[in-house]
């Protein structure tokens, strides 16, 4: 019989610092899931390398929480504070990060990395703590016949594809890179999810629009912020298109760049494929995403609860849960295994600190009394849609 175990490793007002889940399913096996909150590298200086040593360090702790190493982690969120309106500025500090990352992993912890990444500047306001330059989000999994890389985790009997995210950047039929299509937004995004996603998942048996569970859209807004809704709405119509009737959970967002600084459009998708795994789908649709997705498979489901905007943190949390209820659990709090938290930043730096302040104030006040899920936060130029002022997503975990 199946069996869920979530352990909530020393827990704060509003994030524990590791979530560790323990899996049983109906055929005995067993698998660990560690997924530490969001990490900083703040107690060392303001440079990137020594920034991304004391991050490292953070994070095998959270790590450590499990029993895990950075050889068991299979997906990195990388999150850059904007360093500058300047792309210039911009693709020096992502050169700079670049050649530090995989290195410097390797040389402090004696790991391969496995991982797949994605990146973004987020926003010149940067993070809950404003000494970071970057926070970094990673996921680790452990169990008998699993096996990670390449942008998958393999069970064995299916397969859970969670490829990097991508960008129009392409080689060109004569060979040169190409890092833009120009100004058609819908065609770029198009692209995207037919050459870089449907085409090379297809290789690997899966069925890009039928059995993507969760999607994540970045779109670039710095080079001209009047357009940023405009692209927002523009990229969720064409990927609402593409869909259809078999809409993912997920969440769209304006960032200040991606880093292809070329291009305006970066998703990232979720597929499962394989014996006696489905997807279940909310049947409600709301800014564009089925408002919940449920991956279950051998008596165990892992609900992905798409991006809820709004003006207060509680009043969010409290719809979240009740996806998961709706979903089949028994409710956010006690089945809440990570919420990716956001707050929308403008050119105030005071006021949006304010609104931090409040945001966190209102999350911590929902969790009263229990042990919070794990957590990462960030300042965002927006979140789904234009009257947001924040905004929460979700991934919980629970028998059934």
């Amino acid at each position: 019989m199946a069996k869920v175990d979530i352990v909530r490793h020393n827990p704060g007002a509003v994030f524990c610092s590791t979530c560790e889940v323990v899996i049983t399913d109906d055929a005995h096996n067993i698998v660990r899931l560690v997924e530490p909150s969001g990490n900083v590298g703040t107690q060392y200086a303001k440079e990137l390398g020594s920034q991304w040593f004391g991050t490292i360090e953070n994070l095998n702790k959270g790590l450590a929480f499990g029993g895990l190493t950075w050889g068991d982690v299979y997906k990195t969120d990388v999150l850059w504070t904007t360093p500058s309106a300047d792309p210039d500025a911009c693709d020096v500090y992502k050169n700079d990060f670049n050649g530090v990352y995989g290195a410097m992993i390797q040389a402090v912890t004696g790991c391969s990395l496995s991982s797949n990444r994605m990146a973004r500047f987020t926003h010149a306001e940067g993070f809950p703590d404003p000494e970071a330059l970057f926070e970094v989000q990673i996921k680790a999994i452990e169990g008998h016949n699993v096996t990670i890389g390449g942008g998958k985790i393999d069970y064995g009997d299916w397969v859970d594809h969670q490829p990097s995210g991508a960008s129009v950047m392409h080689k060109g039929a004569d060979g040169n890179m190409v890092t833009t299509l120009g100004d058609d937004l819908a065609r770029e995004t198009e692209f995207i999810l037919v050459e870089q996603y449907e085409k090379k998942l297809a290789a690997q048996g899966v069925d890009f629009r039928t059995q993507t569970a969760w999607l994540e859209v970045l779109v670039a807004v710095d080079d001209d912020p009047d357009q940023t809704w405009t692209r927002v709405e523009t990229v969720r119509n064409t990927v609402a298109d593409y869909f259809g009737d078999s809409r993912p959970a997920g969440k769209i967002y304006p960032v200040s760049r991606i880093p292809n600084l070329d291009g305006y459009v970066e998703p990232e998708p979720r597929c499962v494929v394989g014996d006696g795994v489905t997807i279940d789908r909310s049947g409600e649709v709301v800014d564009g995403f089925s408002t919940w997705t449920a991956i279950r498979r051998s008596g165990v489901s892992e609900v992905i609860v798409s991006g809820v905007g709004g003006d207060n943190g509680a009043v969010i949390l409290d719809t979240i849960d009740g996806y998961v209820r709706e979903a089949g659990g028994v409710g956010l709090k006690e089945d809440g295994v990570f919420n990716n938290a956001y707050v929308v930043a403008g050119a105030d730096s005071e006021v949006s600190r304010e609104r931090l302040t409040s945001f966190n104030g209102l999350f911590s006040g929902y969790y009263e009394g229990v042990v919070p899920a794990g957590r990462t936060a960030q300042f965002v130029p927006g979140f789904m849609r234009e009257d947001c002022i924040c905004g929460i997503s979700n991934r919980s975990i629970f028998v059934g």
